[in-house]
Formats: structure tokens, sequence, C-alpha cells
């Protein structure tokens, strides 16, 4: 059964979050105005196109539909219309859904098929014929049509193969196929407690791709890697909803997860410069009102980085700190950080601390450095973000107390170096002999009146 919002139209006052993972190419765009513009309009292509321009990094970022309607220039009616005949052609799918700032539509866009494609879809190709006539169709068939090879001719394949233009050692080749076979490793699968998982609303995901053909067997399979990508990342159900739809295995409608998790990474990457926002996942504690008197020791620096903490995933933490220090993310680091979540030593929140910690004394997580760091607090039962502060105070005023004490039992030991002062009392002048004087001097003022 449909919700309240797919039985209207559009409220203007609805919000809308455009997403897509594909480019639009002026190629594509020129298909659209031969192949697809006959079939559903220029209001159709007008919203298409200025969706595009509108895609949105954050969620929080979007906007309501009355300044749509007010770039178009249309009213409701048209939009709702445009859209319809938009999705009608797999150019765009609509959800709809709702959060703490109310009802909105997420506008997932599809480039184009290719002309070849196209072609090969009967009911395309039978619309459009329907629509444009039989001597346009016959001009976008001729004019979409790969060259092929002239057939009256006797052709000779000249092409050069790889091996024939770059050398290769055949026992090289054989070294590694042999490696590429023996020394293939499966990766460490990360594994969350059913409490965990539980907060991840795994109907919603698949009620979001049943319209993929993903079978929730697919998704229960995957379950621990997916939530992975969902802790690590704050990849929300919808989010998730369309990366498994742009990573799917078109052969068999299965999940890729590690092309999902490439994907996962990239965007992260390609939003590094993201801010921080309020907006919470299940998984993340918040320190409430009755446990304020915890962090009565902290300061307000401290306070507020442990309520940052509590409220990041580790990708959106470290992008916040790196920004801070005018630095940027690297793809090493947040290998080397998911890698850590991966083994759920520790929590979410303490691993921010983990990072806040680590950048503050070296420019770049390091894999030697975050393990060492995890296995001290994983080895010492750190559980919570005030519980890792307060780890880093001890370790410090430790450090600052044994280094005191060294300087102290130095100064000890000190023992000041004296001077020995020679005592002239026991010294008497020498006699100089009155004839070897003289003759000093008369030496000297013959000296002084030549030079």
């Amino acid at each position: 059964m449909k919700n309240k919002m797919a039985e209207q139209m559009i409220d203007p006052l609805w919000g809308y979050w455009v997403t897509s993972s594909d480019y639009l190419t002026d190629y594509d765009r020129r298909i659209l105005m031969d192949l697809y513009q006959p079939l559903v309009g220029s209001d159709a292509i007008s919203l298409y196109q200025l969706l595009w321009n509108q895609r949105q990094v954050l969620l929080s970022e979007r906007k309501q539909h009355a300044q749509l309607l007010n770039l178009l220039d249309i009213d409701v009616q048209h939009l709702y219309q445009a859209r319809i005949k938009l999705e009608a052609v797999a150019l765009l799918h609509t959800f709809s859904t709702k959060d703490t700032l109310g009802s909105y539509l997420i506008y997932q866009l599809h480039a184009p098929l290719s002309p070849q494609k196209f072609f090969s879809d009967n009911i395309l190709k039978t619309f459009l014929y329907e629509k444009i006539g039989h001597y346009e169709f016959s001009r976008l068939q001729k004019k979409y049509q790969p060259q092929a090879l002239p057939q009256n001719q006797q052709l000779t394949d000249i092409t050069h193969s790889f091996l024939d233009v770059f050398h290769l050692s055949s026992s090289e080749i054989l070294k590694m196929s042999e490696q590429s076979t023996s020394t293939v490793t499966t990766p460490a699968q990360p594994q969350y407690t059913s409490q965990q998982l539980a907060s991840f609303d795994w109907q919603l995901l698949a009620d979001y791709t049943a319209s993929y053909h993903v079978s929730s067997e697919d998704i229960a399979q995957h379950q621990n890697e997916l939530f992975n990508v969902h802790a690590f990342y704050g990849v929300t159900e919808i989010e998730m909803a369309d990366l498994i739809a742009n990573t799917l295995n078109v052969t068999n409608n299965k999940i890729d997860i590690q092309r999902l998790q490439n994907i996962a990474q990239k965007r992260f990457e390609d939003r590094v410069n993201i801010k921080a926002h309020d907006e919470q996942n299940n998984q993340k504690t918040e320190i409430g009102p009755d446990d304020a008197s915890l962090l009565k020791n902290f300061t307000a620096t401290e306070r507020q980085l442990i309520k940052q903490a509590n409220q990041l995933a580790p990708a959106e933490f470290l992008a916040v700190k790196k920004r801070q220090m005018n630095g940027f993310v690297g793809s090493s680091e947040t290998g080397v950080l998911r890698r850590l979540q991966q083994r759920a030593v520790l929590p979410l929140p303490v691993i921010n601390i983990l990072i806040d910690y680590i950048l503050d004394n070296s420019a770049t997580l390091t894999q030697s450095l975050v393990e060492k760091v995890a296995n001290d607090w994983a080895q010492n039962d750190i559980k919570t973000a005030p519980e890792a502060i307060q780890r880093i105070k001890n370790r410090t005023h430790n450090r600052s107390k044994t280094n005191s004490t060294a300087r102290k039992s130095s100064y000890k030991n000190y023992q000041p170096h004296k001077e020995q002062v020679t005592d002239w009392t026991k010294h008497q002048a020498k006699k100089v002999d009155p004839a070897e004087l003289a003759e000093l001097q008369k030496q000297w003022h013959e000296f002084k009146n030549n030079s």
C-alpha cells in the first residue's frame, strides 16, 4: 500500500534531495534531446537537467519544492507530470520519506540509455516511432547506427596484441598467476552484536531495494559488511539503498560488496570537506542528562569533544578534524580506521577520540600509531569517550611525573664544579738581568723605526 505522500502529487513545502552515481556527458545530452524529449516533453527534460545541476552531498542541504517550481516557472500539476514521465522512461527514481526536518522526496537520477540499447528496447522505440513518424525515426536510427567495417573489400587484420608490443617474461607471468591463486586471503569480517544490528532498519532497506529485485536473503548474507559501511561512513538506510542499486551485479542482481565499499569510500573522499551536522546514527551513543555528572571533571573543550565523538561517524569525525588542521584525508588513513573498526575492539566514540589524540601529535594516521593506542585502550577496557580522554590525561600526568622525578634525582646528585685558583702569594717574581733588559729594549726600538 502506498503511503500518504505517494498518494498526493507534490506539496511545495516538501523538501527534495538529489543523488546520482552517474555522470551526464555531452553525448548523453544529445541523446536526451534526440530520443527522450519527443517522449517526455520539454518540461520533463528541463526538470531532469535542473536536478542534475542540483545534486547535493549532504541530506541536510536539501531544498524545498517551492524553489524548484520557481526555477522552472511551472505549477505543481506540471511538475508532477514531468516527474512521472521521467520515472516512466527510467531516467528517475523517486523515494518518499521524512525525518525531524519534515517530509521530503529523494530524486535518484540515471543516465539515459545508449542509442544501441534504446533502439533494442521494443517499448521505447515503438513509442518514439509513434511520436515522430517513419521519416524522422529512420533518420535518428541512421544517425546513431554504429559504423561498420566495409563489407565489399578484402580486409586483413594487422592489429598488434599486447605481447607483440610489450615484453613480459613467461616465468614472471606464471609466478604472478600462482600468487593470485595461492596467496588470496579472506579479509576479516566485522562482527556486531544483535543489539547493534537491530539499530539499523533492515526492513526499510529491503523495501527500498525491492524494485531492483534484491532479495532479503542477499541483504542478510552481507548484513555485517553493510552495517560496517553504515557505522563507519554514517550512511543512512536510504543512502545504503542507493549504494546497493548503483553497485549491483547486473548479471544476477546480487550485492557486489567490494564495489559497494569502494563507491562508499569514493563518495566520502569526494565530500572530504564535509561539515559536522546534528543528525544522529542509531548506533552512536549520546550522553544523556543522567550522565552529566560524569563530565564534571572535564573542561568545556573536552566536553565538546566528547559530544562530537558521540555524534559523528569515524569518517565524518576524521574529515572534520582534518578540516580544522587545514589538511586532507588520505585513502590510507580511512583504510587504517576501517580495519580497526572491523576488529570491533573499540566502540565508535572511542575510535573518534583515538583519531583526535593521534592527529594532535602527528600529521597523519599510520597503522603503527593506531594499533599501538588501540591495543593499550583495548587492554585497559576503554569503552566510552570520557574513559578514553581520562586515559590520555592519566598517561600524560604519569609521564610528566616520571620526568619530574628524574630531574629531581639529577639535582640531588649534582655537585658544582670548583675551579682551582692560583695563590700568587706563594710565587715570587722572577728577577730580570739589566743587561738583558737593555738589549731587548734596543731590539724593540730598531724594529719600531724600521716598520
